[in-house]
């Protein structure tokens, strides 16, 4: 009868010994993102990442950006006195909800790839010297995609740097391409 309690106690002590070892875990971070779009000013915003992973070194991450920015322009010209132009303000909002699967090499270094979708909003106007203005308003989704590094200088500390990439389609084609920069608790 010994024997068997001291074997049940044994063998509960191992399964909880392990469940620490089979654990899963979760990282969450947050940082700087900021893109480039063709024919327009950097977008700057902000980017979330979650990760799950569990025992095995393939996992899930997905990523949330948020950016936006805006352009003002100008022109002139004076035709015999008669001067004429216009003055413009244009707003670009960028959201994008991407996914994918995390590869861990080692304790300290993985790297990921993502898929998923942007929705853009171009706003604008255009007041000319006429005192004529027009106004235009733009939204488009489109499929985006990335790649990055996460780093794990101690366990509970992350530091990621991926790209995030795009081309959405207004009046025309626009490429965006642009960076994320973030920290994060791994728990």
């Amino acid at each position: 009868m010994k024997a068997k309690i001291m074997m049940a106690a044994l063998l509960c002590g191992g399964l909880f010994a392990n469940t620490s070892v089979l654990a899963d875990s979760h990282t969450v971070s947050v940082g700087y993102a900021q893109s480039k779009v063709a024919d327009f000013k950097n977008i700057r915003g902000i980017n979330v990442q979650y990760r799950y992973e569990w025992d095995s070194p393939v996992s899930v991450i997905g990523s949330f950006s948020y950016m936006k920015g805006d352009n003002d322009y100008s022109y002139r010209v004076d035709f015999n006195g008669d001067p004429s132009g216009y003055d413009g303000h244009d707003t670009l909002k960028y959201y994008s909800l991407l996914t994918g699967p995390a590869y861990r090499i080692n304790d300290y270094v993985s790297i990921y790839a993502l898929i998923g979708a942007v929705q853009a909003k171009a706003e604008g106007k255009t007041t000319y010297l006429t005192q004529y203005s027009e106004k235009f308003s733009s939204s488009a989704t489109s499929f985006a995609y990335g790649a990055g590094v996460i780093v794990n200088p101690t366990e509970n500390f992350s530091v990621n740097f991926g790209y995030e990439g795009t081309r959405v389609k207004f009046e025309k084609s626009f490429a965006i391409n642009g960076f994320n920069l973030g920290v994060g608790y791994r728990f």
